[in-house]
């Protein structure tokens, strides 16, 4: 019995520990502002910064002994054009890729590398800095900007003080420089590695703006390094909840984005060590601030919610969501490729209070043209534009257009790629030509393209030429109407995917009296909130 009561009590106490620590993820996040991608960025704290390293489990390596760094991708510097990088061997750099490694001075102790780097100096006058691996230290040197110059340099160090180097020039290194532009450390090309702040409480700064946690590295496309933020999941909520929804909105509304935001993150992450990054800082993920992003309103939507995220039969769902869905949201499946049981249209009044819920934009027949061939189209004349396909909820499905190299159909969420999503801000939306004139038809007077029409005259039908301007006759009398219009108004409603929560409609529910999960299952189809 006594036996059977302590297997008991250590069930409860690991159904305790899972269900509060279920929602202890780290997210990688992938910094694009204040840059997005370059040879280099900056990291700073107001405490010395330390050199981390998760593989089995994190690990702190060694204090960098400075408060301020630059980390860069292995390549040809000038350091007299304030280390512009060149990306090649070139006659105007003075610092290169091209290295020295001494075979023999592996070592899994950071003091003992430290001690041989000293030695490396005091007996031999050798300049050398430290490479990391995460799981044991190297002794490199130089940065030669040839391959001959690091060859000279191999045997002058052999002759001179009968030392063993390897040539050595990896591209997928990245160089961390203190203040004064000396080697701290340098790394592979490896995620795992990140840098933080000595003192927990105390902010990175990457390229001076503030964020929790840690920074890593990326290299991608042999230059370009990426800064990646690796913070707690509910820390970057606060970064991320409102920059999302304005902080001022009613707490409700706040708890219900911090909520699908959670949901999100967690959903995108797997919580796998081995990804590069799991989401990024703007609207391809979630938009996130860091420190700069957090307000007091949305931290206490945040706390009140703490570890709450979105089922559906028990399976984290994919919390999307968007600004304005116009009047109604759609299934997954009329917007993007696959149907999700929890994404279903629902009518949503609600978000008819957003400023985006009617709108429009005018183009040119040329506009249109040089969009479609910046997409390598080759078009020369639009004839038609025409909604062929339409959801039962309003989104267009395939959208026609008839043009001189023949019939574009762009689907769904193509058309916004397309045209261009600040333009086309929805899917909801209809292409109205100058093109369009009342005719009588066997249903009566109807308003109808011109261009393509089939036309009683004579008893003999005839359709009108897309190329022809025509004189027809209105209640108003004889009106010149092109038949292949040369100008469109995009009428459209909503702002977004117009898939599950829309936050404007988020707010107006909560100003009515819902609340957050009442909010979320009128969004997200037979959902529990758990």
């Amino acid at each position: 019995m006594k036996r059977l009561k302590k297997i008991l009590l250590i069930s409860v106490i690991l159904v305790m520990f899972f269900s509060t620590t279920s929602y202890a993820y780290d997210i990688k996040v992938r910094i694009r502002s204040p840059r997005q991608e370059n040879e280099y960025f900056s990291i700073s704290s107001e405490d010395d910064l330390v050199l981390n390293y998760s593989g089995d489990e994190v690990k702190a390596l060694f204090s960098l002994k400075t408060s301020d760094i630059t980390a860069r991708v292995n390549g040809y510097y000038s350091s007299h054009e304030d280390y512009r990088y060149y990306g090649k061997e070139d006659h105007s750099t003075d610092i290169g890729p091209w290295s020295l490694y001494f075979v023999d001075s592996e070592t899994e102790n950071h003091d003992e590398i430290l001690s041989l780097k000293e030695e490396m100096k005091e007996s031999c006058d050798i300049d050398s800095y430290i490479y990391a691996t995460g799981n044991e230290y190297q002794l490199w040197s130089g940065q030669f900007t040839s391959e001959d110059d690091a060859k000279k340099a191999r045997e002058e160090y052999e002759d001179d003080y009968n030392l063993v180097l390897s040539l050595n020039r990896d591209e997928d290194v990245i160089y961390l420089y203190d203040e004064n532009e000396d080697i701290l450390v340098a790394i592979p090309n490896d995620s795992n590695f990140t840098v933080c702040s000595g003192d927990e409480g105390n902010y990175v700064n990457i390229d001076s703006k503030p964020y929790r946690g840690c920074v890593g590295f990326y290299i991608i496309e042999g230059c370009k390094l990426l800064s990646i933020n690796t913070v707690e999941l509910e820390d970057y909520l606060m970064g991320v909840v409102a920059s999302e929804m304005p902080a001022s909105w009613p707490l409700e509304a706040l708890k219900v984005q911090a909520i699908a935001a959670r949901t999100y993150a967690v959903a995108n992450t797997g919580n796998s060590s081995s990804s590069i990054y799991n989401v990024s800082d703007n609207q391809n993920s979630q938009v996130y601030n860091g420190v700069w992003g957090e307000k007091s309103s949305t931290n206490m939507a945040i706390a009140e919610t703490e570890g709450e995220m979105i089922y559906y039969n028990d399976t984290m769902i994919e919390a999307y969501y968007h600004s304005t869905s116009g009047g109604s949201t759609d299934n997954s499946e009329n917007v993007w490729a696959y149907p999700l049981p929890y994404i279903k249209g629902v009518e949503d009044h609600y978000s008819d209070i957003s400023p985006y819920t009617d709108w429009d934009m005018d183009f040119t027949e040329d506009d249109l043209i040089d969009i479609l061939n910046e997409n390598d189209y080759g078009v020369e004349k639009i004839y038609s534009i025409m909604e062929s396909i339409v959801s039962e909820f309003n989104r267009v499905i395939e959208l026609s257009i008839l043009t001189d190299v023949g019939e574009i159909i762009l689907e769904k969420e193509e058309a916004r790629r397309i045209i261009g999503y600040s333009k086309l801000k929805i899917t909801w939306y209809d292409f109205d030509g100058n093109n369009k004139s009342m005719v009588l038809t066997a249903e009566g007077s109807v308003e109808k393209n011109l261009g393509g029409l089939s036309v009683l005259r004579e008893k003999v039908h005839e359709s009108i030429s897309f190329e022809d301007n025509n004189k027809v006759i209105t209640s108003e009398g004889k009106l010149f109407i092109p038949s292949c219009p040369d100008n469109y108004t995009i009428i459209g409603k909503g702002f977004g995917h117009g898939l599950g929560m829309s936050q404007y409609g988020a707010k107006s529910m909560a100003d009515e009296g819902f609340d957050c999960n009442e909010i979320l299952k009128h969004y997200y189809y037979g959902v529990d909130i758990k």
